[in-house]
């Protein structure tokens, strides 16, 4: 009987930003990536990885010394997929925004940002979502890491391209929207309370579709999610 072989998994790392790099030169990972590699992966001088600069490219490597974080670039890896032209700006906080940071940045959305709406109950930490965003980046093999936007007020998010996804309140179905939408698409995902009345009539009079997700109200770390899923689809279609 033959023997089944199984493939072990390549962890990717993102260097910090040192400029070009190229095909076997010697690199160093930042010291949490390489104290990561040495004390949770538990990984060895001459174990493969892929490490990626951050602008889109990712090349095979060697790990040379763990202790110090150092690899040995091979060959760049062609066939890379690209982040999604996808935009969601979260008007939550806290440890459920957290999950949806990171769940977004698995399905490979682009952008992400805290949404400054009226029914925000405190302020965002982009640097952990900036921290959030590396890891989940480098868990999914993204070729390079989401943007993570600065707050952005309600009526600037009203531009070209956004879809208010509410739960109160809907005007267009949400396939007819996408259809109309320019790119990047914007998917504005409000508090748990929801957007405010006075906040859906800005929408509507700079014609900003309101789409809703479904009958059932959503948390909004799980509209944020399901509305890139569907956004997604469409893109990839």
């Amino acid at each position: 009987m033959a023997s089944l072989h199984v493939m072990a998994h390549i962890f990717r790392f993102f260097l910090p930003a040192t400029g070009v790099v190229a095909a076997g030169e010697r690199v160093e990972l930042s010291r949490d990536d390489a104290q990561r590699m040495q004390t949770v992966l538990r990984l060895e001088a001459g174990e493969a990885i892929e490490v990626a600069d951050g602008t889109g490219r990712v090349f095979a490597a060697t790990i040379d010394a763990p202790k110090l974080g150092t690899v040995l670039l091979g060959a760049e890896l062609a066939g890379q997929p690209s982040l999604m032209p996808i935009r969601v700006l979260l008007a939550q906080s806290g440890p459920r925004a957290d999950d949806a940071v990171e769940k977004l940045v698995e399905l490979g959305v682009g952008e992400i940002g805290p949404l400054l709406a009226a029914g925000r109950r405190r302020e965002a930490r982009t640097d952990r979502w900036k921290r959030i965003a590396a890891g989940a980046a480098a868990q999914a093999k993204l070729p390079c890491i989401p943007t993570i936007r600065e707050p952005m007020g309600y009526a600037d998010a009203l531009a070209a391209g956004a879809i208010v996804c509410s739960h109160e309140e809907h005007d267009t179905p949400l396939a007819d929207a996408l259809a109309a939408a320019t790119r990047p698409i914007t998917l504005l995902i409000g508090p748990e309370s929801g957007f405010g009345a006075d906040e859906l009539a800005a929408a509507r009079i700079v014609g900003c579709p309101i789409v809703t997700l479904g009958d059932t109200v959503l948390r909004t770390e799980t509209a944020a999610i399901v509305a890139a899923v569907l956004v997604r689809d469409h893109l990839q279609t």
